[in-house]
């Protein structure tokens, strides 16, 4: 089986249309979400709405990410900045009430057939950054299947091992991984509509459980688009600007 992996997509609809087409065009026949569908973008409606619609089809299945959460655990507005913070409240403005529901109520962990997937880390799904391999050690027993995948850093990397040793490898370009029988590993796709490393293409995944591999994605969309709809709707000039320095 061919699956397609995302992560923070963040109402960013421009990205994840082409993530999304870029994935069907490299033979994706299901596809996992790591967490965070809203938040930071200007179109979390359509974006929820395009989720629910592939999850109705048996095409996706996925998490729930920090932003996701907000709205129904708001002790979570206190590790939120000020400019997420308003973003967050425009995008509940613009959700409709089942949308609200829809990522609300999304699980923080899926068990799979040889994986797993959360959003930050088996320890604390939701808010737990998932970035070293101390973690790895220490939450090997708690996470089932030889792959979990993760979002949450908006930076693609793995990590491989077993419970002794641990790499980790930040991918900077496109690259395909062999994942070897006697490891396990931790995926993060990186960010659909957010990312975090000075690369403005969105970044996501390709796993493929046949062959055991993994291959590392990058997209490039019309950025310039979701920040005329950032403008328009009044969001901070550091979010608009961070598109496109890949921030």
């Amino acid at each position: 089986m061919k699956y397609g992996v995302l992560s923070d997509i963040h109402g960013n609809l421009e990205a994840f249309n082409a993530a999304l087409k870029r994935l069907k065009a490299e033979g994706a026949q299901q596809y996992l979400f790591c967490g965070d569908l809203i938040g930071y973008g200007p179109d979390p409606e359509k974006c929820v709405q395009k989720y629910q619609k592939m999850a109705e089809e048996g095409l996706i299945v996925g998490v729930l990410g920090n932003h996701d959460a907000i709205f129904t655990h708001p002790e979570l507005r206190q590790f939120f900045n000020f400019d997420a913070l308003k973003a967050l409240d425009w995008t509940e403005k613009h959700l409709s009430a089942k949308s609200l529901r829809c990522i609300s109520f999304l699980p923080d962990t899926i068990k799979g057939e040889n994986f797993t997937l959360t959003h930050g880390s088996p320890a604390d799904p939701i808010k737990e950054y998932f970035v070293s391999c101390e973690q790895y050690h220490s939450l090997y027993q708690k996470w089932a299947g030889q792959v979990m995948f993760v979002g949450h850093t908006h930076l693609p990397f793995y990590m491989e091992g077993d419970e002794n040793v641990c790499h980790v490898s930040v991918q900077h370009q496109e690259s395909y991984v062999n994942f070897h029988s006697a490891l396990r590993y931790v995926v993060n796709p990186g960010s659909v509509g957010k990312p975090r490393d000075n690369d403005t293409r969105a970044s996501f995944g390709l796993w493929d459980s046949d062959t055991n591999t993994f291959h590392f994605m990058r997209q490039s969309y019309d950025f310039t688009k979701t920040q005329e709809k950032m403008r328009a709707a009044g969001f901070a000039p550091f979010l608009i600007d961070s598109l496109a320095l890949g921030m």
